[in-house]
Formats: structure tokens, sequence, C-alpha cells
């Protein structure tokens, strides 16, 4: 029998993670020279990562099926094309907001372990395989341990990031022990369609061993997944991690690891033909989002600190964006008949607003530290009226008032939901509603320790207000979260759409999601060659 020749990888259309890389590896030397060139760090790093941006709009992936693939574990497309640009533009708003926050030891370090977890991200987006898949989640979490204590001096931080490395070891425990009954059903790690058939296969047999195999396998990996998410019950760890480390990394920790988390659910559960409407998986997205808005928004109302309030609502905003995958990428018009695409238009939204936030927190000063309290940011439209602004613009978007861009994605989310609704069976169509409700009910728990933290920069008066550090480059990521928040409230269709196309290849083939698997190069020569004829006829 002959061996089949996998084709190679092409290194061109892998370009912007090996500029990142690269990008992160040059920081880290640089952290070992003089002073001069510690200065040079983020300067490298923001050049990386528009360099990379440049590169995915000039040529994006999302075109001819037969030139974009890529083997080996991977296969680009609209999907990857829109996590890749995500990354590098929130990695970007990133580096400004912590361009000052690492001591200068310790630069060459954080900024490299930014860069790292952000290609780790990227790669993520494009994995058509599972040992790629937790290669890449692996990729993303391990340097934010390290950034968790680095950013900090105190035990309070050393702290946080023992429980936070912990936790995620034992999320990765649980994430690769489902992936083997993966790899067992469907009898490669490879996610090609004769491998997602398997899947689908035994998923339909409830009288057979395989389809124990691939629930318990389901099951397992998306709930280590959970963590990525900061989701019930793996949210434990949240609200001390984000208080022990600094303001920036709090802000990293709230869209790097969170969008990772999503895609690879998402690419889990397109290997169930997408039936979240009914059975076992239904069941469990419904009860993790249930308890997600509600453990998170009661949690969030009792704080008095800024930063584990924003952690604690960090996870009731899993829970909403867990209401979308319920719904699935249904056919009908628009976001709103399309839950994954309003998934991936809340995380990026939900990714600036929280990061914008943080930077604010960590940019402004009371008695020489950070802002963390409610009492630390009172008064301040008094003396910094254009911060003030920007902080209530940031929690409004959070809560997800009109016309804020956070409206748009709950509208989103919840309006397929409702649109999946119609087309689920019977016994399940109350309950998805009920969940609706439940989403409804916990936005406007939420609005009230969002509208507390607007009230304390807006209306309370302090006798000694917080006053911002003479840092440029962390006002200028502070100012460009605010112009993105404000253009999606403007102009929603820019990343509406966008997100749309990300999920155009799960609408048109639900079982073979996103993860199509290359033809043989004398395919690919034989494809051309028809079109050249066609061109010449």
């Amino acid at each position: 029998m002959p061996l089949a020749i996998t084709p190679p990888i092409h290194l061109t259309a892998l370009l912007p993670e090996l500029i990142v890389a690269v990008a992160g590896c040059v920081a880290l030397l640089c952290g070992q020279g003089s002073r001069a060139v510690r200065q040079a760090i983020p300067w490298i790093c923001v050049g990386g990562l528009v360099l990379a941006a440049a590169l995915l709009r000039m040529h994006p992936s999302g075109g001819d099926a037969f030139e974009i693939e890529i083997r080996s574990g991977l296969a680009l497309g609209y999907f990857g094309d829109f996590v890749r640009l995500a990354a590098v533009i929130l990695g970007v708003l990133f580096m400004l907001a912590g361009w000052c926050d690492p001591t200068e030891e310790e630069a060459g370090e954080y900024f490299s372990m930014a860069m790292f977890s952000l290609c780790g991200l990227m790669l993520l987006g494009s994995a058509a395989d599972l040992l790629v898949l937790f290669l890449a989640l692996e990729v993303v979490s391990i340097p934010t341990y390290i950034m968790v204590t680095l950013s900090r001096r105190n035990v309070r931080a050393l702290e946080a990031g023992t429980k936070y490395f912990y936790l995620g070891a034992l999320s990765a425990a649980i994430t690769a022990y489902g992936f083997s009954f993966l790899y067992g059903v469907a009898g490669s790690a490879t996610l090609d369609q004769a491998s997602i058939d398997r899947i689908i296969g035994a998923l339909h047999d409830p009288s057979g061993t395989a389809y124990v195999f691939a629930t318990v396998g389901l099951v397992l990996s998306i709930l280590g997944l959970l963590f990525k998410i900061a989701a019930v019950p793996l949210h434990f760890y949240v609200a001390d991690v984000y208080q022990g480390a600094s303001s920036p990394v709090a802000g990293l920790l709230g869209f790097v690891p969170k969008i990772a988390g999503l895609a690879a659910i998402i690419k889990l559960i397109s290997l169930t033909e997408w039936q979240t409407t009914s059975g076992g998986l239904f069941w469990m997205l419904w009860i993790v989002a249930a308890l997600s808005m509600t453990v998170g928004n009661v949690l969030a109302l009792r704080q008095t600190n800024i930063k584990r309030m924003l952690a604690y609502s960090g996870i009731a905003h899993s829970g909403y964006m867990l209401v979308g995958l319920v719904a699935g990428p249904g056919g009908g018009t628009g976001v709103m008949g399309d839950g994954t695409a309003a998934v991936l238009y809340y995380a990026v939204i939900y990714g600036i607003a929280n990061l914008g936030a943080f930077a604010l927190l960590g940019l402004l000063r009371v008695r020489g530290q950070a802002c963390e309290t409610l009492r630390d940011v009172a008064g301040l439209i008094g003396k910094h009226p254009g911060l003030a602004l920007l902080m209530a613009l940031a929690m409004l978007t959070l809560m997800g008032f009109p016309p804020m861009p956070g409206f748009w994605g709950k509208l989103s989310l919840f309006g397929s939901a409702l649109a999946a609704a119609g087309d689920a069976p019977d016994p399940t169509r109350p309950w998805i509603i009920g969940l609706v409700i439940v989403a409804v009910v916990n936005s406007a728990i939420g609005a009230a320790y969002y509208l507390r933290v607007t009230a304390a920069v807006l209306l309370y008066e302090n006798d000694e207000p917080a006053e911002p550090a003479p840092r440029e480059a962390q006002h200028i990521g502070v100012i460009l979260c605010g112009i993105l928040l404000l253009m999606f409230s403007v102009y929603p269709s820019l990343l509406l759409i966008n997100s749309r196309n990300a999920t155009s290849q799960l609408r048109a083939r639900p079982a073979a999601a996103i993860v199509e698997t290359a033809p043989p190069r004398r395919d690919l020569a034989l494809v051309r060659d028809a079109r050249r004829l066609h061109a010449d006829q």
C-alpha cells in the first residue's frame, strides 16, 4: 500500500504567527540587554503585532477553499482569520495599556509572555487537530500564569499566581483526558470529515459503546475549557487572580483565555452537528449558562473592589455567551439568526470594554497606588472629565446600555436563542425561552453594580480624587479602547458582518464545521488546470 504524501505547510500563510512569535523571542532576548535596549521592547512588540495585522488584512485566508488549507493540524479560513485579527488588535491595546507596567528588569519576560500567549490564540483559531488544539490552549495559558506573578511584587500576587497555575493544570488534565476519548472514537487526532463522521455516528447510536466514550469525551473536554472562560463550576480562581494581578494583566486575562476557550468549545460542539437544543449537551450548556450568569452577578453585587467586581462580572458574561452556543449557527438572516456569530461579536466587545476599564484603573493613582475601589475613583469627573467619561463608557458597554455595542451583543445573543427556540423540539423549547428570561433578569441585576461605578466617577465627590500617572502610551491605549467602543456603537455592522462571515462554514456544513481537510496536491493541480481551461474557453 503506497504511503500518503502530506502536503507541506505553507509557511507564508503562517507568517502572522511567525512574526508574533519572533517578536516575542526578540523581546525576551532584549530583556537581557542594556537599559536603552530594554526600553525598546514595547516598540518591538507593538511593531510585530501591527505588521501581523497588516498581513492579515492584505492577505486574508477566507478565499478559495482549495488554496487556503494548511496541513499538519491546521486549516485556515474565515473563522481562523477572525480569531487571528481579534488577537492582534486586542494585543496592541494591551501592549499600550501595559507599556509601563513591569519593572525594567522584567520587561523582556513580561512582554514576551504576552506575545507568546497571543501567538497561541492565533494558532488555536486555525487548529484542526486535537493535539494542535490542546497545545495551542496551553501556549495561551502558560504565559499568563507567569504574567500574574511578574506584574506584582506582593504576597497576594504570588498566592494568585499559584492558585491560577494549579487550577489551570487541573483543567488541562481534564481537557486532555476528554480529548483521549474523542481520539479513541474518531480513530485519529485530525478532525477531518471522516473522523467527524465517526463521532457523529457514535453520538447517534445510544446503544453502542462508542456513544458512551464520545459523550464522556465531549463532557470532559468542555468541562476543562470552562476554566478558560471562567464559567461555573471552574470559576473559583477568578476574583483572587484578578485582584492579585496588575490591572493590565487582569485586562489581558479577560479576553485572551476567554476567546481561546470559546473558540475551542465551538470547534468541539461542531463535532455533534450542533445538537445543542436537545439532549445531554443542551442540558449541560443550559445549567452552566444559568449558574454562571446568576452566581457571577450576585457575587459582583457585593463587591466594593472594582477589580473583584469585574472579575465576577466576567463569570456572568461567560454565561451570556453560552446562551449563544445553545442557539448554535442557525440559518436565519443576520446575527440574530446565528448564535455563534453573536458569541464572537460579544467576546470582542467584552474584551475591549474590559481591557479599557482595567487600563484606566492601572493608569489612575491614589497616594501613589493604582486605583482598585469605588472610593478611589470617586469624584474623577471634577478634575479629569475625559477619563471619567471613558470609564463610564466602558461600564455602560459591559452593562449593555443602548446604544452601546454591548447592547447589540446581548440583543444578538438573546435574539438568536429565541430564534433557535422556534425550531427546537417541543420538550426543550420552553427551557430555551426560560434561559433567555434568566439572561434578561441577570442583565438587569448586573446593571446595578455597573451603575455604581458610573455614579462614583460622575456623581460622587472626593477631597482627594485620583490622578493619572504620566504615561502617554497608557493614555493612548485607554483612548483607543474608547474610540473603538464609540465606533461600534454607531456602526455595529463593522464587527457584526465580520463575525457573521467567520461562522459561514458552520452554517454551510455544521458537521464539518471549520476543520476542513486539504485535498491532495495532485488534486490541487487538477483544479488549477480546470480553472485555466475554463478561463481560456
